[in-house]
């Protein structure tokens, strides 16, 4: 791949190998239960899947940046896609040194992502330090700033490759529905102990409502599946990305809708309300970017939409408990458990957000960081009432359950200006990607800029994690760069036809 000689990469691989685990043999690393044997065999994995690394990192990072599946041979488990963002950039770097290729290049993208990047750090030296509990440090938050410095490195490795255009859809729908592995941990659950080894890679987090349920520790709690929400989501975006909502609900392939409708409504499993909102606004606004709210296809979308609203009014309180606690934010009957539960997560978040609002000109300058002290969390976990714990404990630990929030006091001023920075980049690159994009692509690139407008929505106004949902933002925007081979611009006007329509699109010329 580098233009070496091949036995030279083997014995460059190789020795050092050989020595690493020659050494930990010598001196006893070979204890059962030692978490060094857990790092030994990652090292060797990795190194067997070095080759493999090399030549599908690009599509491997594609995959797992919306799956499920985290690292088991590392502390703290991470995401493996935050792992291959930083290998696949390296590769890709030292590729194009070594003259192989060179990333795709859009300013208008790169000048906030480094601004972001640098305004991370400097919070981090200035408050702190960027250290985490699991290599040793003395205080808990470093996990948080991987989780933002990994997605702008992985921005820059899904820039480095150009993806032809018979393969682009492909890679869009693989980046997509790679999000229905989250109902593995639901799965894995379901089938019991024998299956609970697949937890060393799935999050055990979307467990918690079956897990309490089985357990009867907590006798109000009801059950949910968690993992529902973003594999039905996944489904609902490959939908829409790869047809829109013109194929979907047309007449020559009535089973596109029959299946859109029944993933929707799977989907309230998962118990969000949020999640529901936002499935909704995406619906919507992918019907007016198409140019259909003048058009049949508009009084089609309506009437799915009553039909379901009918019968969520009609049966909401015979759904499954979950279910009920998706629609609670509606008008309608459901458990009074239900209802209960949906209102205590509302207001102990209210009362998170009294308790911030105060602190933020304190941290207006020079953000909080994400440094966390595990003796002020341990002692709000113990400390006030059994109402007041949430609030409290997800107050020290930085999880506020609020996008401005969460992005104002851990990095103050400045990395609200850099994130609205690149929102702002962002949505000019992708509407010029809609508007002047290849034609094939039409869907595509549609899709694409529905999904940023509505994350920003939401970030911005129910719901938002800045360290958590930064990769939403950077990987769309770099999966965009590297199909439509960089940030479109106008060129000569050409016939696109679409169904019955046809649409005068200018072809696609990169900037």
């Amino acid at each position: 791949m580098f233009g070496l000689p091949r036995i030279l990469i083997v014995y460059a691989i190789a020795i050092p190998l050989a020595l690493v685990l020659g050494y930990a043999v010598s001196n006893g690393l070979s204890t059962p239960g030692d978490e060094t044997n857990f790092l030994m065999v990652g090292l060797v994995l990795f190194v067997l899947a070095l080759p493999i690394l090399l030549k599908w990192h690009h599509i491997m990072l594609i995959f797992f940046w919306n799956a499920a599946f985290m690292f088991p041979f590392l502390p703290a488990q991470p995401q493996i896609w935050l792992l291959l963002a930083v290998l696949s950039f390296g590769i890709s770097w030292l590729n194009g040194l070594l003259g192989g290729g060179k990333f795709l290049r859009v300013p208008e993208l790169t000048r906030p992502l480094v601004f972001l990047g640098i305004v991370v750090l400097l919070t981090g030296c200035f408050r702190g330090g960027i250290g985490a509990r699991v290599f040793g440090s003395s205080s808990y938050g470093g996990r948080a700033y991987f989780y933002i410095l990994g997605p702008i490195f992985g921005y820059f490795a899904l820039t480095a490759v150009r993806i032809p255009l018979a393969k682009a859809s492909r890679a869009a729908g693989i980046y997509f529905l790679s999000g229905i592995t989250f109902v593995l941990s639901n799965l894995a659950f379901f089938l019991g102990p024998a299956f609970y080894f697949l937890f060393y890679a799935l999050p055990s987090s979307f467990v918690a409502g079956q897990a309490e349920v089985e357990s009867g520790r907590v006798p109000e709690a009801f059950e949910r599946f968690n993992g529902f929400a973003p594999a039905c989501s996944a489904v609902v975006y490959y939908f829409l990305m790869r047809w829109g909502v013109r194929g979907i609900f047309s007449y020559a392939h009535p089973w596109r809708a029959v299946l859109f409708f029944l993933t929707l409504l799977l989907s309230l499993l998962g118990g969000f309300r949020g999640n529901v909102v936002m499935l909704v606004l995406i619906l919507l606004c992918q019907l007016c970017l198409e140019g259909l709210w003048r058009t049949r296809f508009l009084a089609i979308t309506l009437g799915f939409g009553v039909l379901a609203g009918v019968m969520v009014f009609a049966f909401s309180d015979q759904l499954p408990l979950a279910a009920q606690r998706a629609v609670s934010f509606l008008p309608v009957k459901v458990d009074p458990a239900v209802r209960a539960n949906a209102e205590d997560s509302l207001e102990w978040r209210l009362q998170m957000w009294q308790v911030l609002v105060p602190q933020i000109p304190k941290y207006l300058w020079l953000g909080k960081g994400y440094s966390i002290d595990p003796n002020e969390l341990y002692f709000a976990m113990l400390g006030g009432g059994a109402g007041d714990i949430p609030a409290q404990a997800s107050l020290v630990a930085g999880d506020y359950h609020n996008g401005p929030l969460s992005t104002l006091i851990p990095l103050g001023l400045w990395g609200m200006l850099g994130f609205l920075w690149l929102l702002g980049a962002g949505a000019k690159m992708l509407y010029r990607n809609y508007r002047y994009g290849d034609p094939e692509l039409y869907n595509v690139n549609t899709f694409f800029l529905t999904f940023f407008i509505v994350q920003s929505v939401v970030f911005f106004t129910m719901f938002g994690a800045f360290n958590g949902q930064l990769c939403i933002f950077t990987g769309l925007l770099g999966l965009s760069v590297s199909i439509n081979g960089g940030m479109r611009k106008p060129g000569p006007v050409v016939a696109r036809a679409t169904g019955s329509a046809i649409i005068q699109a200018p072809v696609s010329i990169a900037v």
